[in-house]
Order: structure tokens, then sequence, then C-alpha cells
């Protein structure tokens, strides 16, 4: 019989990506069994795009019981407790949140996400259970079928597919890891005068500071800040020639995929989360209270990205773009 084995991965979009190596490792390790990926809902959008390379493995919306075992990626007793009321025999996890004893086994991380990166933290998982880690970086991949698909929507909205950079301003965690509107309209100005056509992504709430950040565009651009799913937005990224953006889950991702990608930080530390690729630009000049990692700024004139000015970014954009030229 085979085994069922349940990941139950992290709970943030970018957080996911940062455990793709580990889900990874996890697949082939049980390349045999069946697999259930368990957790958020719009997990069945992002799963084609991870490179988990399983035979077997499909999206749960309730968790299996009785399963081989579980792996906990959430640090969350919630997760714990679902894990428990499975009966799952192993339960695999880090010891949080006093949740110790609803696990068979319960780890405490050597990894110091103070300073290390989180990459290394859910690989440190399958390590200290004794499973093989032959993956370090994020490796994405955009299946044919995805990138047919990114070609068809752009091509609706008049955008040229052989000559188009996407945006994504907003990030969920909070106003602080933003860059400021105004800054994005000065780098998109001159980018859509070089005769390249802008895609804004985000959600629907971002879609006032999407429309601020293409407010003196010339050229052909589309604001698609809420009208599209998550696998449309990641279909787009996998199609674009680069991705500017904020330290984001779209980050994560566009990096994975190996789009050229630059990033400003500024209330989060690169060292801990920058974008994992070949092709990829961090534009960091902290401030004294950097990094904060705080939601929202509360220094006047956030000057952690304040000190990164619209010409630094436009010439890491363009120093991409021309080589893809």
């Amino acid at each position: 019989m085979k085994q069922r084995i349940v990941l139950m991965p992290p709970n943030w979009l970018g957080d996911v990506v940062l455990a793709q190596p580990a889900l990874r490792a996890l697949c082939q390790h049980y390349q045999d069994a069946d697999i259930e990926v368990f957790g958020r809902s719009w997990l069945p959008d992002l799963i084609p795009f991870l490179n988990l390379n399983h035979p077997s493995i499909r999206y749960a919306p309730e968790i299996t019981k009785h399963s081989d075992a579980v792996f906990l990626f959430p640090n969350s007793l919630r997760s714990a407790l679902q894990a428990f009321a499975s009966r799952g025999k192993k339960r695999v996890g880090f010891r949080k949140e006093g949740r110790g004893m609803l696990l068979t086994h319960a780890f405490t991380s050597t990894v110091d996400l103070i300073h290390e990166h989180h990459r290394g933290y859910y690989l440190d998982m399958l390590k200290q259970f004794g499973l093989p880690t032959p993956y370090s970086n994020v490796e994405l991949v955009v299946p044919e079928e995805e990138m047919k698909s990114a070609q068809a929507l752009l091509v609706a909205q008049n955008i040229n597919v052989e000559r188009f950079i996407c945006v994504a301003p907003g990030a969920q965690f909070g106003g602080a890891k933003r860059y400021p509107a105004e800054s994005y309209a000065a780098v998109l100005k001159r980018i859509s005068a070089d005769g390249w056509d802008i895609v804004v992504l985000g959600t629907p709430a971002e879609r006032e500071i999407a429309s601020q950040c293409v407010s003196q565009v010339s050229g052909h651009f589309w604001n698609a800040s809420g009208q599209t799913s998550l696998r449309q937005a990641l279909q787009i990224v996998g199609a674009t020639k680069l991705m500017l953006c904020n330290d984001s889950g779209l980050m994560h991702v566009a990096a994975g995929m190996g789009v050229p990608t630059v990033t400003m930080f500024g209330a989060t530390d690169p060292n801990r989360t920058s974008p994992s690729g070949i092709k990829t630009h961090v534009l960091y000049k902290p401030a004294t209270c950097s990094p904060c990692l705080q939601r929202e700024c509360n220094v006047l004139g956030h000057p952690c990205m304040a000190n990164i000015m619209p010409e630094h970014v436009y010439d890491a954009c363009k120093a991409f773009l021309d080589n893809i030229e």
C-alpha cells in the first residue's frame, strides 16, 4: 500500500516559495507515495509552478485522516491541532507556541531567523528529521500551457508580449515595505519612454496605488490590480522580461522563475528574505532604524525608502533590459 504524506506549506505566498526547496526535497524522497497539500485556498494556483515533480500530488481542501506523516511548515498552534486531530502517524514540525506535545517529532530550529535566510529554516526541519536536502535555491517552472495562457491575457489587453515589464508596488504585510508610488511613477515614466509596456499586478486594495504608479506613463500599460486570479498573475510574471517590486511574494516568484528582478528593501533585511535567483538586483540603503520589521513606518519621511533614488532603480532596471535587447 502506498504511503500517504500530507504537506502543510506556510501561510504566505512568499514563504511558500522560500519553502520550495524543502517541499521539493520531500516530494523527491516520497516519490512513491500519495502526497496531499493542505492549506490556503490559493495553493492550487501555485502548485503548477512549484517544480515539485511528483506523479501523485494534489491539493486537499480538508486534511487527510490517518496519514503516514504530516509535515508542518507553519509554526502556529492551530496547524498542530489540525495535524493532531487528523491522527497522522508522524507529525513533524518545530516546537513553537507550546505545541510540542501535539507533534511526534518536535524540533528546535538551529537557524537564527534574525540573521539567516528563511530558506535554511525550512530545510532545517527536514535535516533534523533525517531526510536528504539536495536543493538549496528556489527553482520554479513556467509550464508551456501557463505561458500560452499568459500571452493570451496580454494580447487581449494590447500588451506587447515581447516588450513588457511587470510591476508589483504593493506588499500585503504592510506599508513599511512599499516603495513610494511617486518614486515608482518617476521610474516607470522613463521605462515607458524607452518603449516598454507596463503591467501592474496587485490586489483590489492596491489598485489605487497602482494607478498612481502609472500616472506619468506615456506608453501603453495595463493596471491589472484586482483583475487577475493568482494563477493568472503567476502566468504573467512567468512571461515578463523584468519584475520591479518591493519585498513581496511576487518578488520571490519572479526570482525563482529566473525572471530578472529589481527589488527595493527597507523595513526588512535582505540577509533574511532576499530573492533566490541568479538575475536579481536588491537595492537596500538602510536608515538608522533599518531593518525595523514593522508593518507600518512611524518615522517621518519613510527614510529607508527615500534613500533609494528613482534614478538608482531605473539604472538597475535598464541594466537588465539592455541585455535583453
